[in-house]
């Protein structure tokens, strides 16, 4: 059986002979699979993975056996190494070329970004770094972390886009679209801030970058008062509250985290692994999780939080499951699934930690981002079109009556592709709270140089 392998092109590489290999995941490292299908292999590399080590960004060289990649971690062996097929071996290339993603031109150039400029510097025979590095484009600053905006073709083609940022601020919108509030100033993000509504609805946890690159760092905002407390000092996302709003769950850099609304007191880790928080369920029991597949996308867990810290899959499939959302009685969940082709929101009974069978769709030109009313009487959802969508719901004992959705008012918020949790609502139902981007896109238009080997040989 053919098995489908989608991920971003800067985790794998295809040699002439059809050998994939790719990183599967945050922090695991690479695996081989042949194109036609099958079951993923570990390449043979002599070293075992540092705790904190992704492997990433593969490159074929032009032998087809050999390849580049790189090795992110906070050691030494850090930066891009050369590995093989057919051998164990592995070598360091370079070990200061930073955090930025690739290219390796078969005209013999390893191109990577430094300082804000984008350079090139020979891979000899050897597969060593020679020369000085040679400035091809500067004063444009790469997308922050992994992504890699810059390409080159085999007769001599160069694209390079700088980092994309949009205007983007937090905004409150009655049930009609009007825009009623805003927290905090306007913003420059390639990224959401992932507003969460306290139970009491009088705080807010946001995801916040700091000003010069660096992690993500969570703060909780008092709704009435106005004032903020920074919650965590170290990587931290996907935030979620407790039911009783004194402690905060999020996704952290060695796996699920712990740590009290207050912000007193040293984080705790719950859970190992890259698993990315989306919420605690109603009556504290689980956290509701997800998990990169090496043959699935995202997939659905639950984290029990009594007893034994013990995991249960909830869902997995070829399609890719994000944006879980219990009810507030704890007995459905709502997520987003792209098996038609496009995100749709369905939802699914939940009993003691596990799914049952009665599947049912809720959207119907399609759907991510969905939220509850406090009190289980409507499911809130965004359409593909950025409609704002709200379904009425009825429960019964262990059934559950979900209404045509009706539109709303139409969003503008950064993406609509992403898992994250852009959209919150009130306790009442009458606000919601979203991630809005403000005025036109003004992003630099892409560089693209058709002979940029001759920047290079002068």
């Amino acid at each position: 059986m053919h098995k489908c392998y989608v991920m971003q092109r800067e985790l794998l590489a295809e040699n002439s002979s059809g050998v994939i290999v790719f990183s599967p995941d945050y922090r695991t490292q690479l695996l081989q699979v042949s194109s036609q299908g099958g079951e993923p292999g570990v390449l043979p590399l002599n070293a075992v993975p540092l705790q904190d080590e992704r492997q990433i960004n593969p490159i074929f060289l032009p032998d087809g056996r050999k390849f580049l990649f790189r090795r992110q971690t906070g050691a030494a062996q850090a930066g891009i190494w050369v590995g093989s097929l057919d051998s164990s071996e592995m070598t360091q290339v370079a070990g200061e070329v930073g955090p930025a993603p690739f290219v390796f031109a078969r005209q013999g150039w390893l191109i990577y970004v430094r300082n804000d400029a984008l350079v090139a510097q020979t891979l000899d025979s050897t597969n060593k770094l020679s020369g000085e590095a040679i400035t091809i484009i500067s004063g444009q600053r790469n997308a922050l972390g992994n992504v890699r905006r810059f390409s080159v073709s085999d007769n001599g083609i160069l694209i390079w886009q700088g980092q994309w940022q949009r205007e983007y601020q937090l905004a409150w919108y009655d049930r009609e679209g009007k825009q009623v509030g805003t927290i905090g100033t306007p913003t420059k993000v390639n990224v959401g801030q992932d507003p969460q509504i306290s139970p009491d609805g009088k705080r807010l946890l946001i995801k916040k970058p700091p000003n010069e690159g660096g992690n993500n760092n969570i703060w909780v905002e008092d709704l009435e008062k106005g004032t903020t407390i920074r919650i965590t000092s170290t990587f931290a996302q996907m935030p979620i509250w407790s039911p009783d709003g004194n402690r905060i769950a999020y996704n952290c850099d060695v796996g699920i985290c712990l740590k009290n609304a207050s912000g007193l007191g040293e984080a705790e880790q719950i859970y190992a692994g890259t698993n990315f928080t989306n919420q605690w369920s109603p009556d504290g029991r689980y956290i509701i999780f997800l998990r990169r597949g090496v043959k699935t996308r995202l997939d659905i867990y639950a984290l029990s939080m009594t007893g034994e810290r013990k995991e249960t899959l909830l869902l997995n499939s070829a399609a890719d499951e994000q944006n879980t959302q219990l009810s507030p009685d704890g007995k459905w969940l709502a997520y987003a699934n792209d098996e038609t082709g496009t995100y749709e929101i369905y939802v699914q009974s939940f009993t003691d930690g596990k799914l049952g069978s009665d599947r049912k769709r809720i959207s119907t030109a399609g759907g991510k981002f969905p939220v509850w009313r406090r009190d289980g009487t409507e499911l809130f959802f965004v359409a593909q079109d950025g409609q704002l969508m709200a379904s009425g719901v009825k429960t019964t004992g262990t059934e559950i009556e979900v209404g045509t959705p009706k539109a709303l008012f139409r969003t503008r918020m950064l993406s609509w592709t992403i898992n994250v949790h852009e959209v919150d609502v009130s306790p009442d139902g009458q606000r919601f709270l979203i991630g809005t981007l403000i005025g036109d896109s003004q992003a630099q238009a892409p560089t693209v140089l058709l002979n940029w080997t001759a920047l290079v040989q002068k």
